[in-house]
């Protein structure tokens, strides 16, 4: 009866293994060996033929890590540009099925065992096996057999895992991400609509007012109408609100000379940055579809002088604001050079870039020859995250209820005079009647 019971258990444990092959699940160095001989990662000596060698394989929790040895004349760019053939390989005609020793601790040595070990299998859902390259003297192939979760819903708690002026950005495979705006100032956002640029800016915006409520500062300029920012106009962090290119220029105006009064102030005091000069506050201003304020292809003007002068303010920020407590987050949906100043990219050494349409696209708010994110899955929320490495995340999804919840505390009805000057400027332009004056200060970058 017992030898019954346990050749019972050794043979269910021989299906397993041999289900899981048959699926895929052990078999993964031989077969990544083979798509690469297939997608012509391979070089000839004399009449020999040589690929990639397998030196070792590690198991962890997410998956397997792969270590090759790769022939010479090959670099590991080459497997870079076929890294899309791997994934897909790995899954053609192939599932991973997710279990845990928890799955079998149910079971008991009986006849029927193979019944429930079959049953085990059939129920268990499967997963996408998903891969990661790196370099270090081997070609490191990591395959993950957890996918990124395509939702993440947004919780107080995440906060409480941030310190200093960090935010949670997004999650990966295993752990959250975090963005430091201590470390790394200004930020460029890019996607296609309604892939999750606003939700991100109303993310960073309501974190931040719950970490540091007494210390934050904020210029909103939402160019598609106000409406995603519209329930923070009355929070006391907020300081502006703009709409239009009318009323931005306006604001802009007001940091330009706040940006000039601090800098004077630092040198009187002899501070070198704003860190030395032990200042708390760090004022944010976040655009949102910048391309409303681009002045490439405006017929009218005044409205493109206008439009310049935007252009040139948020320059000059991006370049001298960082040193002195000025955060900029620029956001567009209109990846193009025309809309990107130079002057914000080259000051600007993180990027969240979510779906794009075109690989040029991404190449404009990524970096020369980044495509990533024009091959990012339809998921809403999922980006690349760019500062001097590149990670793929799921930013986290934050309902109006709770970003109501976080700011009710902070709403401070008050007039603002800025809406003052921003209407005196629209109201004007509309007559075409204003009259504004620009000073000169050097070519537009």
């Amino acid at each position: 009866m017992i030898f019954e019971l346990v050749s019972s258990a050794a043979v269910g444990g021989v299906i397993l293994f041999s289900k899981m092959h048959q699926k895929g699940a052990t078999n993964d160095a031989s077969k990544i060996q083979r798509i690469c001989a297939s997608c012509g990662l391979k070089v000839k000596e004399g009449k020999d033929i040589r690929t990639i060698q397998l030196l070792r394989k590690t198991r962890s929790e997410w998956g397997v890590e792969y270590a090759y040895r790769i022939p010479l004349g090959l670099s590991f760019s080459d497997f870079e540009h076929k890294m899309q053939h791997l994934e897909d390989g790995l899954n053609h005609k192939s599932k991973v099925y997710d279990f845990k020793l928890s799955d079998f601790k149910p079971l008991r040595l009986r006849k029927d065992i193979l019944k429930h070990i079959q049953n085990i299998i059939n129920k268990k859902k499967c997963v996408r096996k998903e891969i990661e390259l790196a370099y270090d003297g081997l070609l490191k192939i990591r395959v993950y057999e957890k996918g990124i979760p395509d939702f993440v819903k947004f919780e107080e708690s995440i906060l409480n895992q941030c310190k200093g002026w960090q935010i949670p950005l997004g999650f990966t495979r295993d752990k959250m991400i975090k963005h430091d705006f201590e470390q790394i100032p200004h930020f460029i956002v890019g996607g296609t609509t309604r892939y999750g640029k606003s939700v991100f800016l109303k993310n960073v915006i309501t974190s931040l007012i719950y970490r540091k409520s007494d210390e934050v500062k904020f210029t909103l300029i939402d160019l598609k109408g106000g409406l995603a920012f519209n329930r923070f106009k009355d929070v006391k962090q907020v300081e502006s609100v703009a709409k239009n290119a009318y009323e931005a220029l306006a604001v802009l105006s007001g940091i330009r000379n706040q940006l000039n009064s601090r800098m004077d102030s630092f040198l009187e005091k002899g501070y070198e940055d704003v860190k030395e000069s032990n200042l708390a506050e760090r004022h944010f201003i976040i655009i949102d579809e910048a391309a409303e304020i681009a002045s490439t292809g405006v017929p009218d003007k005044e409205e493109k002088k206008i439009r310049i002068e935007c252009e040139r303010i948020i320059s000059d920020i991006a370049r001298r604001g960082a040193g002195v407590g000025y955060r900029l987050i620029f956001c567009t949906q209109y990846a193009t050079s025309d809309v990107l100043p130079r002057q914000v990219k080259q000051n600007t050494d993180a990027r969240l870039c979510f779906k794009l349409q075109t690989e040029i696209a991404s190449q404009v708010v990524l970096g020369e020859g980044n495509t990533e994110a024009a091959h990012l899955p339809f998921i809403k929320g999922r980006a690349v995250y760019m500062t001097d490495k590149q990670q793929i995340v799921q930013t986290p999804f934050i309902d109006n209820k709770q970003i109501d919840n976080i700011i009710k505390p902070h709403i401070n009805i008050r007039a603002r005079k800025e809406h003052e000057d921003a209407k005196t400027s629209h109201e004007g332009s509309q007559n075409r009647k204003h009259t504004l004056e620009f000073e000169e200060i050097g070519i537009l970058d």
